[in-house]
């Protein structure tokens, strides 16, 4: 498994989760060039894919059930830590980050809860119907080589001596 502070490029739908020692006032009075420099990221994360809450907020919905039902990530056996969890959050979706991060690296008042990602759907193998999947493909007529026409040519001559002799057997019979 990948270490969560790293930020793969492969278009999976990630969420970072991380906690921040502080009030949710100064969390939001953060700037995107502040969160960014905090977390050691090379530019500003787009904010609308960023998202800052207190926990105390999701008690009755459950953060895990937010995370699992409302966004759609396998958060594995991670739902009582997360259910846990107090005080203000960051949430950093993927699509927030620039292409040229290619990892985190929090620093304090934030601390990496973990990451999320969505549950790899393999789609199912359906059969291919065609005439390249039956296997290899029909070739043509292989080229003749020295060795076969050689033989070719024996044969034809074998063929014309059988039926000279048989002729001349019948003429002087």
């Amino acid at each position: 498994m990948s270490d969560p502070l790293d930020i793969p490029h492969m278009g999976r739908k990630l969420v970072w989760v991380l906690s921040f020692d502080g009030t949710l006032d100064e969390l939001e009075a953060l700037t995107p060039e502040a969160i960014a420099e905090a977390l050691g990221l090379w530019a500003a994360p787009d904010m609308a894919h960023v998202e800052r809450f207190d926990m105390a907020t999701m008690r009755d919905y459950g953060f895990a059930r937010y995370l699992s039902e409302a966004g759609g990530f396998d958060i594995g056996d991670a739902a009582p830590r997360l259910d846990a969890l107090t005080g203000p959050v960051l949430l950093i979706h993927a699509k927030a980050l620039n292409d040229e991060d290619t990892r985190l690296s929090p620093e304090p008042p934030f601390q990496l809860i973990a990451r999320f990602g969505t549950a790899h759907d393999i789609p199912p193998v359906i059969g291919i119907d065609s005439e390249s999947a039956k296997g290899q493909l029909p070739q043509g007529k292989p080229p003749k080589s020295p060795a076969r026409m050689s033989g070719m040519v024996a044969t034809v001559v074998l063929i014309f001596l059988t039926f000279f002799v048989a002729a001349f057997v019948w003429i002087g019979g």
